[in-house]
């Protein structure tokens, strides 16, 4: 019922899933994920994400965050904040502007960690599809203004520039 007639397929090499661990301080910036699968040239059309930290404290933070858009497709303002709940199940589709993270800093204790595991979904592309293959980040609060991190948000979303980034070289 949600892919129509649509064939899906797991991405079964987890690219970029798998399991997520987020500790103290641990945050992720508000994103687009990749449209195009860098290996199999397949459309992501859907993430699977399924939350595993039994008896997660809601004031640590942690919740999946969903922002709305402006009409030129960058994030706007906060939609809906999904809480991290043992073995609560979130499926969206990512072929949208589906901007998403948990920008702000997890305040858990020293030895607890925000784990999830995040299975996507591909289909045969859509004329529609964009062509990105690397995940599109915005700075949060502060690294608005910082030249470093912007830099380091150009340099990822750009597949000639992105292995040079993971890999730390300048």
């Amino acid at each position: 019922d949600i892919t129509g007639n649509q064939k899906v397929w797991a991405d079964m090499g987890l690219h970029g899933g798998g399991w997520h661990a987020h500790s103290t301080s641990g945050n992720l910036n508000i994103h687009l994920d990749y449209s195009i699968h860098p290996k199999l040239k397949l459309e992501r059309n859907y993430n699977l994400i399924v939350y595993l930290t039994p008896d997660w404290n809601s004031a640590w933070g942690g919740g999946l965050e969903f922002w709305d858009h402006h009409e030129d497709g960058t994030p706007s303002h906060l939609h809906t904040t999904t809480e991290n709940r043992f073995n609560r199940a979130i499926l969206f589709d990512t072929t949208q502007y589906s901007w998403h993270g948990l920008p702000e800093h997890l305040t858990c204790p020293d030895g607890i960690a925000r784990q999830s595991l995040a299975v996507y979904y591909v289909t045969e592309p859509s004329p529609q599809a964009n062509p990105r293959s690397r995940a599109l980040f915005v700075p949060h609060g502060a690294q608005a203004n910082d030249p470093e991190v912007l830099e380091l948000i150009r340099l990822r979303a750009e597949e000639a520039t992105a292995e040079r980034v993971y890999k730390g070289l300048k």
